[in-house]
């Protein structure tokens, strides 16, 4: 669940370089197609090379033990960082061809981590368009965590950007160590425009996987399996509470009953009914329908049985909406192997037809945003009249009542982006433009976490020419002081995050570092020797002196907070028993036998929290100043969250990654709709009354797609849900390499160099850093005396836990913006408009965004200048869903990015000379648009036919 970014080598365009066949290539040449199975059986010239393939690095052809055939491919490696793959070039017309569905048998063993993040065993495709530009990459894997010994089936549905002409795949242990063995490669050409299909389970066959099957969820032990029913792949559940489950691809409530048919076959099952599969029936919100629950028992099943079919048809119960499929073993007796399942409408199958991967929205009449250079200095979207620069003009930051506040007077508080790895390694250059970004959208903090990413020589803080991570990369380091000093002279400051994704090498010292994960894992909390670098490289880092600030950073008020490690604990055994590597366990025994708590994760709080306040109060002795947390992480056991609450930290430091209704209808998949509380529901079980309380890092949980349809409204209530339950600081994820231009194309879809499809970049996201400047506004005026983050706010603080926020209504979907400085409407107006006694907004649309914010001091009742944002629904161009319940991505899209037209109304009851301006995303003025006059005011009139998302309006 760690939300580092995984790179598969980072030398993104290595392997498309190797290739002889594009030397010279200056005319689009028809390449021959792949075939659709390489059994690796042909070697014509006997150079030990199968047939087709070339660019061989620690692989050789073995004649004998296949899975297809006698011949397969034995990749090994015993020194980390080693290219170990096999490359093969190929002709592929994205105009022909919309996915590749791409399949091996693979084998497994020893396998351990190289020396960089993303140096794993896998299969990559690199999609080629006219004059050989990269336009994407696909991937199966990493299979580190594959089970070792036996042939195992993968296999994986990537799309084909249109553009594509060519492809190049590699396979191979990619920089890991151990051995890979594979055989039976198959590559699958599916053609454009989809197979209707009446069967509403996806991946009813279990042939998708990687391993684990693709559109279903496994717990508890249910894994695939190998052979199915006269196929190459099955489900197993083995042991008591192993469940499989899915939800069916579209909406039910059409029909009048479900038919299902399944070919099951059994092996000692308890006589009374040992293994069941089960319909649950939901509403719209994802809450069960019907009783029991919601479930239906559709077929129990007992005893020793070959395969064979199972039939029944299910009544669908008033107010159903959608279905979930669950197949569910009940004790520890025998197994249970499922293949072959089919779920139709009846009593006419036709009737719950669709088409697989072809689910997209009507996107006729969306405009193509307009990618946004640099905001402009003094222009309406200028929000760094907010901060109060330089960072630190108001002395460090400390703790004072339970609240973050500043050593001179006044509290602190942070609307923050957290930058994902390596950027926070930018040349000066482009550090600087992003300083200027940032400062200007009203972002007066950065969480400068996972410096420590190994990715290479200038993008990691150590070294990566050394055989330890002892020293820091001499580039690295200066472009991280250049990034400081830029941040602090506009006002923004930064919190640290020391240990993160430390990839330990052979000269550390430490016993088999290959096979710990990234930042050493659940033994980094009581290993000594892990310890002891841990510690080191903390000091080191805050005593290094910036040479363009003068001040080592523990002596810099830049710094806002220092988190010792992020998403590193004892308690992730729980997901990942195989994170503490056996050459740690006996020594967790043993201290584990020495503690006088009882229960294992009492001891396990016991000794982290021994370990982290050991940690923070070493560097409290080195005269580190600023506040202390423990270990930034998104878990939320009771015994972790009592142990970040230790005496020894000075604040909680959380990440909050939310995750929607799985089986809700997708358009109530929002935090508006949400019935918890939302954000407040993970934050309470971490809030304490005598500490500050800061989200390190927050967004949703999205299986993989760039984005969800209604982030835009989230993240106003994230930032509403901050200022009513008194949240010191708001962090958002994450700010990438890609796209540099940014409102350029969702993150990986850009082409180039811009291949890496990573979820929740808000480069990516105009919907998201448009509405920056009225989210900054909102957070950091939200007391009644604040204008800057560095003056005084109201007194005395007080711990205000889990309160209503005021104009939301989960039941609606709609949350009203009411502050002096900024009011709008956001998520599901409901045709009805939101009146203030300045301003009124009206829109008749479904989902929309309305906001304005006062530009400069004033509030809005005595501004002459405002910023009002009109923001919907965006999505790449072709982007498209597997199913209609939009959870699964079946194609990422390319650019431009497409916004989905507006149309409103704001009513300012202001009088005077008011011109309104439409600006682009730089906050460039276009033509003056009129105005109506209203017996009250002007009113600006938004019709959906300009590609903009703002407008300024003010008194000349």
């Amino acid at each position: 669940m760690r939300k580092v970014v995984r790179f598969w080598v980072l030398g993104v365009l290595s392997l498309i370089a190797f290739g002889p066949w594009v030397v010279g290539q200056e005319e689009e040449l028809e390449r021959p197609a792949p075939p659709a199975l390489d059994d690796f059986e042909g070697d014509t010239n006997k150079d030990g090379v199968p047939d087709g393939w070339y660019n061989a690095r620690d692989v050789v052809l073995i004649a004998e033990g296949g899975k297809v055939g006698p011949h397969y491919l034995k990749f090994e490696v015993r020194k980390p960082g080693r290219p170990a793959r096999l490359s093969r070039a190929f002709g592929l017309d994205g105009r022909k061809t919309e996915a590749v569905v791409i399949g091996a048998w693979i084998r497994l063993d020893q396998i351990q981590a190289g020396e960089r993040l993303g140096e794993d065993p896998g299969l990559m495709i690199d999609f080629l368009g006219e004059g050989l530009r990269a336009l994407r990459r696909g991937t199966l894997g990493p299979w580190g965590r594959t089970p070792s010994g036996r042939w195992t089936r993968v296999s994986r549905r990537i799309p084909v950007p249109p553009g594509t002409r060519d492809a190049i795949l590699s396979v191979g242990l990619l920089g890991a160590t151990g051995i890979l063995e594979l055989d039976g490669l198959t590559v699958e050409l599916v053609p454009v425009g989809g197979t209707e299909s009446t069967n509403l389970v996806n991946n009813g066959d279990f042939e998708l996987g990687d391993p684990a099957p693709f559109a279903w969820n496994l717990e508890n032990g249910a894994h695939r399996t190998f052979p199915g029913f006269q196929s190459d792949s099955a489900i197993e559940l083995p042991k008591s509470g192993a469940r499989a489950l899915t939800g069916l691809a579209v909406a039910i409530d059409p029909f009048g009953q479900l038919n299902v048919s399944v070919r099951v076959r059994g092996q000692g099952l308890r006589g009374a009914g040992g293994a069941a599969a089960n319909l649950f029936f939901v509403d719209g919100n994802g809450r069960p329908v019907g009783g029991g629950g919601g479930g239906a028992n559709v077929f129990r099943w007992a005893g020793t049985f070959d395969w064979r079919v199972a039939r029944a048809t299910v009544p669908i119960p008033a107010g159903a909406i959608r279905a979930v499929l669950q197949f569910e073993k009940s004790d520890s007796n025998g197994l249970l192997r499922v293949d072959d399942v089919v779920v139709s409408s009846s009593p006419d199958p036709k009737l719950g037809a669709w088409t697989p991967f072809h689910v997209e929205d009507d996107t006729t009449g969306w405009a193509a945003v307009t990618p946004s250079k640099a905001i402009d200095a003094s222009s309406a979207l200028d929000a760094s009249f907010l901060l109060d620069a330089p960072a630190g003009k108001h002395g460090f930051v400390t703790v004072r009542d339970g609240r973050l506040a500043f050593s001179k007077g006044g509290r602190a508080r942070f609307f923050g982006v957290y930058l994902l790895p390596p950027s926070a390694y930018l040349e000066p250059d482009a550090a600087d433009a992003l300083a200027n970004r940032l400062a200007r959208s009203g972002v007066n903090l950065v969480r400068l976490a996972d410096l420590d990413t190994a990715l290479g020589p200038d993008r990691s803080l150590y070294d990566d020419t050394r055989d330890d991570t002892k020293v820091f990369d001499v580039n690295a380091l200066a472009r991280l002081d250049h990034l400081i000093a830029a941040l602090k002279a506009r006002g923004v400051y930064v919190s640290l995050e020391l240990q993160s994704a430390r990839r330990f090498r052979a000269d550390d010292g430490v016993a088999n570092p290959f096979a710990l994960p990234p930042g050493g894992g659940p033994a980094a909390e009581f290993d000594p020797v892990l310890g002891k670098l841990a510690l080191q490289s903390a000091k080191a880092l805050l005593e290094h002196v910036n040479p363009e600030t003068g001040l080592a950073l523990r002596d810099d008020p830049v710094l806002a907070w220092v988190t010792l490690a992020g998403e590193t604990s004892l308690f992730d055994q729980i997901e990942r028993p195989e994170s503490l590597p056996s050459e740690y366990s006996g020594t967790l025994r043993t201290l584990a036998s020495k503690s006088t708590v009882g229960g294992v994760r009492r001891i396990w709080q016991e000794l982290g929290e021994a370990h982290w306040t050991e940690m923070a109060n070493s560097l409290r002795k080195d005269k580190l100043r600023v506040p202390i947390a423990g270990v930034s992480h998104w878990r939320r056991d009771p015994e972790f969250s009592a142990q970040q609450a230790a005496k020894g930290f000075d604040l909680i430091d959380d990440r909050l990654y939310w995750s929607p209704p799985p089986w809700a209808a997708p358009e109530r998949r929002s935090l508006l709709w949400s019935q918890d509380g939302a954000l407040i529901a993970g934050a309470t079980h971490k809030r304490r009354s005598d500490r500050p309380y800061v989200v390190s890092q927050w967004c949703h949980q999205t299986r993989g797609g760039w984005a969800l349809p209604y982030e835009a409204a989230d993240q106003l209530l994230a930032v509403d849900i901050a200022v009513t339950d008194d949240w010191d600081a708001l962090v958002r994820r994450g700010v990438f390499l890609h796209p540099k231009l940014w409102g350029n194309a969702a993150a990986g879809t850009g082409g180039g160099e811009d291949l890496f499809q990573l979820p929740e970049v808000v480069n990516g996201m105009p919907q998201i850093f448009a509405l920056w400047p009225h989210a900054a506004s909102m957070l950091l005026r939200s007391g009644a005396d604040t204008v800057h983050s560095g003056q005084a706010t109201r007194t005395p603080l007080r711990h205000r836990t889990n309160r209503a926020v005021a104009g939301w209504e989960p039941k609606r979907g709609r949350l009203v913006i009411e502050t002096p400085f900024t009011q709008g409407l956001a998520g599901w107006p409901g045709g009805e408009a939101a009146v203030f006694e300045h301003l009124v907004f009206e829109t008749d649309q479904p989902y929309a965004v309305l906001v304005a914010s006062s530009v400069g001091s004033a509030p809005i009742a005595t501004t002459k200048r405002l910023l009002v944002t009109a923001v919907a629904r965006v999505e790449p161009t072709g982007f498209r869903w597997v199913d209609e319940l939009k959870v699964d991505v079946a194609e990422p899209g390319t650019s431009p990015l497409l916004q989905e037209p507006i149309r409103a109304k704001v009513l300012w009851r202001h009088k005077g000379n008011v011109k309104a301006y439409p600006l682009d995303n730089n906050g460039t003025r276009g033509p003056a648009v009129p105005l109506v006059e209203k017996e009250d005011g002007l009113e600006l009139t938004i019709n959906g036919s300009k590609a903009n998302f703002h407008w300024e309006l003010v008194e000349e």
